[in-house]
């Protein structure tokens, strides 16, 4: 795992050194272990190395060809790099190196941009062809590894942070004026947009070609979900058998490493499935990691993770994460280079920094509730289709008005939110469920000229563009699409990667292996989901290695309280920012708008303690804290 950056400038000028330096050392935290630098007339490469495979200077980056035709700066793992390897030394290419950036590179001058569809991995990268002096980059199938890219008339600048970005001397900073709606709404801004007008995120899935005398670039989407009808199932044990083979493949390949691994485990069925299979597969004990908030048991599921070590004799580390956790927001801030909408980055970056104490790469659970259907949302929007619009119409009308749930998560909140977005179409509903802020609500608290730009159309421009390439799935996959490539790309992947680098530790996920995620997301969605119990088949592929407390326990999430965090101890540092009539959110509120929402909140008739987060975050980005160099 490491960090990129680069640039590439349309008249031809040399790249200049010092520049790729002060972009490579923002990123610095996503590789420790070293740095590289390469000038071209009309182009420059940066790198910053975590060695994982390879970790003698063969592996150094950027790396060239074997003709010298080409050079790469890569970030991530390929795990069918041996098999790719192999094939190409049949070929008649020889490697220096055992590192999978060789194969790359090999791959690049037998195939040329063919070689990206044949990478199996989480990665981005950028090559410079010398000879047609041309730029490409690529992003992995789901977003685990980010790209951002900044053009103007002049040049082309990209890297794994934005902060390596805004490092160039020459950058227009300005700010998308509808960046701040978008995030109120989603918690982040969607793919492929940011909150600066030039700089976007590339596509995953996609390659993106800029050659030097061609003004415009050429995009292709190299790899997509299935989007056909399921296939048909005539045999359960057969699909079951399949679902263990692909899983013990993915996480096998996992292991593959030069370096100490080890395991989350949150004590639920993901991450114990992942130790389960580690410990089949490792002579040792397997290292695993948990986490808990202390004082607060509702989300503490460290007991859970100790029975699922104690099953499968692993090395187990707890670690209690308390209200002063909050304080690490500014360094938070910083990493994540905007404002992001998930407070369990607090628990993800704490979690990988005691864990990179002791081991340098971390499997994960992260995107079995994806493929599987594991969060109650996915039950819930289905269930909505089959109810009588009359039905769901009268619901709102009834539950709308009453008030919201006092604690996020309860029973009552999740039925009233229910009721409110049920009679919406299908992907307006999705979104509703997982937003900071309802469309509908922004358009009471915020001034009408940034209403304007909160409306459900624009709100739900993502969506729908996705949405019309989901007419072929049952109403269950096409939920679990419209997620993967939203929820998915931009909160849980982002999270991971951002919490994990900020540590410099690696994190990989077997469930988003692709033969595993082509296979399940052709499956019928009712063997994902029967009703309430979710992730069905999954349950039934690993009876035998799941303990019954984690499958039958209620599902917690990586949560934090902080309802009570934002009652409690951080009240005050609330108030005195939210509330601060210096405060730039000023700038996009109505007048008294939060201070109702504080209200609201502190009288315990809503929790409101997740759009507090957000709302923390953006106040920070806007007064531009987030530009200061992280404390550790």
């Amino acid at each position: 795992m490491c960090g990129i950056a680069g640039v590439v400038y349309r008249d031809g000028r040399r790249a200049e050194e010092r520049v790729l330096r002060a972009m490579a050392q923002t990123i610095a935290h996503r590789g420790p272990d070293g740095d590289g630098f390469v000038a071209f007339a009309g182009a420059g490469l940066a790198h910053r190395r975590l060695a994982i495979i390879e970790l003698s200077p063969l592996g150094a980056q950027p790396m060239a060809s074997s003709d010298g035709s080409a050079w790469i700066a890569f970030n991530g793992e390929i795990y069918n790099f041996p098999e790719l390897r192999s094939e190409l030394e049949g070929l008649g290419h020889q490697f220096r190196s055992h590192s999978d950036t060789e194969v790359i590179l090999a791959g690049w001058l037998q195939w040329g941009e063919e070689v990206v569809g044949r990478l199996d991995g989480m990665f981005a990268f950028a090559l410079w062809d010398l000879k047609r002096r041309r730029l490409l980059l690529a992003r992995d199938r789901t977003g685990k590894k980010p790209l951002y890219i900044y053009e103007d008339d002049a040049k082309v600048v990209f890297a794994s942070e934005i902060k390596a970005i805004l490092a160039h001397p020459q950058i227009d900073r300005t700010h998308s004026p509808d960046a701040v709606p978008q995030f109120l709404s989603h918690g982040y801004v969607p793919t492929p947009g940011t909150f600066y007008s030039r700089i976007r995120k590339l596509k995953p899935a996609q390659l993106e070609v800029f050659e030097f005398d061609k003004p415009a670039s050429r995009a292709t989407q190299y790899w997509e979900f299935p989007l056909g009808p399921s296939r048909k199932v005539t045999d359960l044990r057969e699909v079951e058998e399949r679902i263990r083979e692909l899983f013990f493949a993915a996480v096998k390949r996992r292991m593959m490493s030069d370096v100490p691994l080890g395991a989350f485990l949150s004590g639920g069925i993901d991450s114990t499935l992942v130790v389960a299979a580690m410990a089949r597969f490792s002579s040792k004990p397997v290292k695993t990691f948990s986490i808990g908030f202390e004082g607060y048991p509702d989300w503490d599921e460290t007991k859970y993770a100790r029975q699922v070590a104690q099953r499968f004799g692993t090395e187990h580390t707890e670690f209690k994460v308390k209200p002063e956790s909050f304080e690490l927001i500014d360094k938070l801030a910083w990493h994540y280079d905007e404002p992001f909408g998930d407070s369990s980055a607090i628990p993800t970056y704490v979690v990988s920094k005691l864990t990179r104490e002791k081991v340098t790469v971390a499997l994960t659970g992260d995107g079995g509730d994806e493929l599987f259907a594991g969060y109650p949302r996915f039950a819930a929007a289905v269930a909505a289709e089959r109810v009588p619009s009359i039905v769901r119409r009268l619901a709102r009308r009834v539950l709308g008005p009453l008030p919201s749930g006092k604690r996020h998560g309860s029973t009552w909140e999740r039925t009233r939110r229910f009721a409110l977005h049920a009679s919406q179409p299908l992907p307006e509903r999705l979104r509703n469920w997982v937003s900071l802020f309802p469309a509908t609500e922004l358009q009471t608290l915020l001034r009408p000229e940034a209403a304007a730009m909160a409306t459900p159309e624009a709100l739900g421009r993502s969506y729908a563009a996705l949405d019309r390439a989901t007419g072929r799935l049952d109403p269950m996959n096409r939920v679990l699409y419209l997620n993967a490539r939203t929820y998915l790309l931009d909160d849980l992947n982002v999270k991971m990667d951002r919490a994990s680098m900020a540590a410099s530790l690696e994190g990989r996920s077997p469930f988003l292996d692709t033969a595993l995620m082509e296979y399940v997301a052709s499956l019928p969605g009712d063997l994902k989901a029967r009703g309430t119990n979710l992730k069905w088949i999954l349950k039934r592929a690993f009876e035998d290695l799941l303990p019954y407390e984690v499958v039958h326990r209620k599902k917690m999430g990586f949560g934090v309280p902080l309802g009570a965090w934002f009652r409690e101890g951080v009240r005050g540092q609330l108030e005195d920012r939210l509330l601060n009539p210096g405060s730039p959110l000023r700038d996009w509120f109505r007048p008294g708008a939060l201070e109702g929402l504080v209200t609201q909140h502190q009288e315990k008739r809503r929790d409101l303690g997740l759009q507090f987060w957000g709302l923390w975050l953006l106040d920070a980005w806007l007064r531009g804290e987030h530009a200061q160099p992280s404390r550790t």
